[in-house]
């Protein structure tokens, strides 16, 4: 059934679907618009430990328990250690590169769906934007807050009286919490940041977005407002790389989504990712991994 909030129609859901989608596992509960998991232990090897890049449906909020992990999001390294929390918008794409052996982490997903449920149609932009993620490195006194909203959660979806208003307000809170303390450790770090680094930070963002249509440094060039010469040297000062080794990148990662975890032909990946011809796209992806697509996706 459908409530009215404002202007904005809420699915509401009976507590059943929530009571439906309880694990006798004890440490996950999965629905299709929300997922909670309480460590994750062999669970994230079997997803992420492959080394391969994947695809994030949902919008994910995690806190590292123990140990600590090494990832790639959206093309950029990120290390993250016991008391890290890490909030990564949908579509992100993500790749495991290492972690300790005590590695421990709960985590939090929300649909995109759900999410705009939530927060009532008026989603703040920093979970909208697709290919975005945060690292929050919390006080004590922030992580034992956003700890207990997250326990408070977990009592919700498993306590005897199911309530969905309170699902959502919980939801909510967290949401906004960590609102708080993102635009808080962006106001520290934006106040620091030079201009090489923030056009770097602006070309990664606008690659991950465009790189299946545009493979040209020059498209970039024009839309951060630099000449080509001059974005490729920035580039290369602010990370040792080229322009175009980045766009390359992206590309592959997309590539090894594509053949991986799609039942798409080569020649439709070829015409997906904006190749001329699909003998283009295989010697591409042979010079940049040491196989053809069809030897990589079996």
């Amino acid at each position: 059934m459908m409530a009215k909030q404002g202007n904005q129609s809420v699915t509401k859901l009976t507590d059943s679907f929530w009571q439906d989608h309880r694990s006798d596992s004890g440490f996950q509960y999965v629905s299709e618009r929300l997922i909670q998991t309480r460590g994750v232990g062999e669970g994230y090897s079997v997803q992420f430990g492959s080394g391969d890049p994947f695809q994030l449906k949902n919008l994910h909020i995690a806190l590292v328990k123990s140990g600590s992990v090494d990832i790639s999001v959206n093309l950029l390294p990120r290390h993250y250690e016991a008391g890290d929390m890490m909030v990564i918008t949908p579509d992100s794409i993500m790749t495991q590169q290492g972690r300790s052996p005590d590695f421990d982490m709960q985590i939090i997903q929300l649909s995109p769906a759900f999410l705009s449920d939530v927060m009532h149609g008026e989603v703040p932009p920093l979970f909208i934007h697709r290919m975005q993620d945060f690292t929050l490195r919390p006080s004590d006194a922030d992580r034992t807050a956003f700890t207990f909203l997250s326990d408070s959660l977990w009592a919700l979806l498993h306590a005897a009286t199911l309530s969905d208003e309170a699902i959502r307000a919980c939801c909510e809170s967290i949401l906004q919490y960590l609102r708080t303390l993102i635009l808080f450790q962006q106001s520290r770090t934006l106040a620091g940041q030079t201009r090489s680094l923030s056009i770097f930070n602006q070309f990664v963002a606008l690659i991950n977005v465009h790189c299946a249509q545009h493979h040209d440094v020059g498209f970039y060039a024009g839309e951060i407002g630099l000449s080509r010469e001059h974005l490729s040297s920035l580039i290369s000062k602010a990370s040792g790389r080229t322009a175009s080794t980045w766009i390359d990148e992206a590309l592959i990662s997309r590539a090894k989504i594509l053949l991986r975890h799609t039942d798409l032909t080569s020649a439709e990946i070829s015409d997906r990712l904006n190749f001329p011809a699909p003998s283009h796209f295989s010697r591409f992806f042979k010079r940049h991994m040491g196989m053809t697509p069809k030897v990589y996706r079996h």
